[in-house]
């Protein structure tokens, strides 16, 4: 049977959605990458934020027009299940024809699976679900209470990617920071041949611990780069929020700290505006912050009320239009920093991961989420192989890609 398979969603559900190919395969299936060529199509899908849902709902009613069978993965038929509201019941409706599938959730390395990622980059799930509980979000319902996958095992899954050809490993969860064993993770990871750089996403501002700031720090695979969300710095939103006791304070303090420790790092974050009882002050004090702290990547979201969470019921939910202008307010002042700190790049020599059609990353930049490199070949005249590392000198740049040439030696 020939299977078409749509992944939406975070990089944690790709990894899911690449296990649920090497499942199928394994069980005698074909996946093929053409929709007219598949007898039935499998969509893993997201259900964060209603957009997601949303999103997810349009894509499965499409594919049922072709009177082929539909399965649905991930989120949404949880969240469909679980879902004690009108809006909820309303999506039910919707999506009578839904047929879910079980979820991947953990798994060993021992379970097959294809990769949908370019041979050089690989995600590594450590964890699944989430014991935070932060007032807008849906995760800890739909995906369940934190479960930390084995140290051994996910090492066993890193030096199986790494003789595969993968050479820079991204783990994920909901919260990486949450696995008690990061920093040995990280450490082992770093002495598997084959692998040049390692990443972590997702990582809690509260969870961050000194060992894993010391191991980002001292060993050289490990990319100066972190995914830290903070969500906010306003003591009342954060404690709203429920972002489990940390002040603006205590954000400032790791900021501070992470910049001290690992000089020249890079801190991508996320950052909610419009959550119930914004201010326009408590706003400008976020606003305010982000011209000083001067974040390298950053990533802006309007508040989604989500119908089951605590703080949809919460008084004093934001407009549109308020949140709206917060998010555009807020992004604008993110495009002048990015261009400043752009500006101070040329002229210096970065390694720059080389992924085809004249562009690459380099390792302050994650995969689809941040900016890009341009490279030209040296004027030596120079095939460069997508997966290749390189050295480039950045001749320019804009407010997220820069412009480099490759240098010979």
């Amino acid at each position: 049977m020939k299977v078409y398979i749509i992944s939406l969603g975070c990089p944690k559900n790709l990894t899911d959605t690449e296990v649920l190919m090497g499942k199928l395969v394994s069980a005698g299936h074909e996946i093929t990458t053409k929709e007219k060529d598949a007898d039935i199509f499998i969509v893993n899908t997201c259900a964060f934020l209603k957009s997601a849902r949303e999103e997810a709902i349009r894509t499965i009613k499409r594919l049922q027009k072709t009177g082929k069978p539909v399965y649905t993965a991930g989120c949404l038929p949880k969240y469909l299940q679980k879902s004690p509201s009108p809006s909820g019941r309303g999506a039910r409706g919707e999506g009578k024809l839904i047929q879910p599938i079980d979820s991947i959730g953990l798994f060993s390395y021992k379970i097959p699976r294809i990769k949908a990622t370019p041979p050089w980059t690989a995600y590594v799930k450590i964890a699944e679900g989430c014991d935070n509980r932060c007032s807008y979000c849906l995760i800890p319902r739909i995906r369940g209470r934190l479960r930390i996958r084995k140290k051994e095992d996910i090492l066993k899954e890193v030096r199986l990617l790494a003789k595969r050809g993968v050479k820079e490993i991204i783990f994920v969860a909901q919260d990486t920071t949450a696995h008690p064993q990061l920093a040995q993770i990280l450490k082992q990871t770093a002495k598997v041949d084959g692998v040049h750089w390692i990443r972590i996403m997702y990582a809690h501002p509260e969870h961050l611990s000194d060992k894993v700031i010391k191991v980002i720090k001292t060993e050289p695979k490990i990319v100066k780069y972190i995914d830290l969300p903070i969500q906010h710095i306003n003591d009342k939103i954060l404690g709203l929020m429920n972002r489990s006791g940390m002040t603006g304070q205590d954000i400032k303090k790791l900021l501070s700290n992470l910049r001290r420790e690992i000089p020249g790092i890079t801190i991508r974050t996320s950052l909610i505006v419009g959550f119930p009882q914004e201010t326009e002050s408590d706003f400008q004090e976020l606003l305010n912050f982000i011209k000083e702290v001067k974040f390298e990547r950053l990533g802006v979201f309007r508040y989604s009320k989500e119908d089951g969470t605590p703080a949809s019921n919460m008084r004093g939910q934001v407009p549109e239009k308020v949140k709206s202008y917060r998010f555009h307010k807020l992004m604008s002042q993110q495009n002048k920093i990015s261009r400043e700190l752009n500006k101070k790049m040329i002229g210096k020599i970065i390694e720059v991961l080389y992924e085809g059609r004249g562009r690459g990353r380099a390792a302050f930049d994650a995969p689809e989420i941040d900016g890009s490199v341009i490279i030209s070949p040296p004027k030596a005249g120079k095939n460069l192989r997508p997966g290749e590392f390189v050295r480039s000198r950045i001749a320019s740049s804009r407010d997220y890609v820069l412009t480099g040439r490759v240098l010979t030696t």
